[in-house]
């Protein structure tokens, strides 16, 4: 009995963190200028901005993962190391109990890094669509200057070429940033 109530209270818990927003969110253009959060190795991983180098970010729930693939492979390819990649996961539905064990799929899965937002703060900051791999594309300051939900497609992958060369284009150094 004490069991099922358990289970019960858990699948409520998940039903109300997935309700849908009651109001339209803001989307924001500009990325938090520190994220901090740990990787599925259990190290620390920090974003901030402003940084070297323009950054492709990607943030997904266990769904939109499954699309990651298909947009990282393409952007390493062409730009390589003159574009940091980074990743962050929407891990927030996960109940406490599990998460050792989702972090252990992880690093069976992803040999790079992976920031692991348990709380779902950091990805909320970025308005992600949910079930879809979300890809942004960020200056040097952390101005989002591309924003792309979905599967990857030509066309698509077309478009983050182009607003990547645009900010490597245009890109200010960091040491002539001001404060």
């Amino acid at each position: 009995m004490k069991l099922s109530l358990a289970i019960f209270m858990l699948a409520a818990a998940m039903r109300l963190h997935a309700a849908p927003p009651t109001e339209t969110p803001r989307v924001p253009t500009h990325a938090p200028a520190v994220i901090e959060l740990r990787d599925q190795f259990d190290a620390p991983q920090k974003l901030s901005f402003p940084t070297t180098n323009v950054t492709l970010l990607t943030i997904a729930d266990k769904n939109g993962s499954e699309q990651i693939p298909g947009w990282i492979a393409p952007l390493k390819q062409r730009f390589g190391p003159r574009i940091d990649i980074r990743g962050i996961a929407d891990v927030s539905a996960v109940p406490w109990p599990l998460r050792n064990w989702v972090r252990k799929k992880f690093q069976k899965v992803q040999s790079y890094p992976v920031m692991m937002d348990w709380s779902g703060d950091a990805v909320k900051a970025f308005t992600y669509v949910p079930d879809q791999a979300n890809v942004l594309v960020l200056d040097r300051r952390g101005q989002i200057i591309k924003r792309l939900s979905g599967a990857a497609t030509q066309p698509s992958v077309q478009e983050v070429f182009v607003a990547i060369d645009r900010a490597l284009a245009g890109s200010t150094p960091p040491s002539s940033l001001p404060p």
